[in-house]
């Protein structure tokens, strides 16, 4: 697994239809039990078509839903009595995270103070679009739908959302006269 995400950042690209992008550029994504039960169980619950789609990328194998450890959720626990701002599901992800040694996708400003706070790396669905264009798994255009899809579902802040779509114009631009150079 080269990811874990927290529900609400699964729970945004479930709702985008977007799932697949997390495949496309993480390959594996896992989630804790917990993540599984808010986002899948209790979405079911409350007849959320998102709960559906998530549950059908773990049937696909995209997601990868796993048990902690022992240690892992004893240091989610001890993490809950430290942060009482942070839910038992957003210790576990992050405990997890660090645990295994593997990227944080989380939306929270918490979770993500208290990933940097633990040394934690993460990322925010905001940005996995530039990532998979860096990485050639996304085209341009696709690029800059997702950017744009993500940036409308999370109310990103629209100077952010210009930077990316800008960095995203950039590696573009400097693809094609790259090209164009080698011919």
């Amino acid at each position: 697994m080269n990811a874990i995400i927290d529900a609400s950042s699964l729970i945004v690209l479930a709702h985008l239809d977007a799932l697949w992008l997390l495949q496309k550029v993480y390959k594996l994504v896992g989630l804790p039990t917990s993540v599984f039960t808010e986002a899948v169980l209790r979405g079911k619950a409350k007849g959320y078509v998102d709960a559906n789609r998530i549950e059908a990328a773990i049937v696909d194998g995209w997601l990868v839903q796993f048990e902690p450890t022992p240690a892992q959720e004893t240091l989610a626990e001890q993490l809950g009595r430290q942060a009482t701002a942070l839910s038992s599901t957003d210790c576990d992800a992050l405990t997890c995270a660090e645990m295994r040694d593997v990227l944080l996708i989380v939306e929270d400003r918490r979770i993500r103070n208290a990933a940097k706070a633990r040394g934690i790396d993460y990322t925010v669905i905001q940005v996995i679009p530039l990532q998979g264009l860096i990485q050639r798994k996304l085209g341009h255009k696709e690029c800059d739908r997702l950017l744009a899809d993500t940036g409308r579902a999370m109310h990103t802040d629209a100077a952010f959302l210009h930077v990316l779509r800008m960095a995203a114009r950039e590696i573009e631009a400097g693809r094609k006269e790259g090209d164009s150079g080698e011919r």
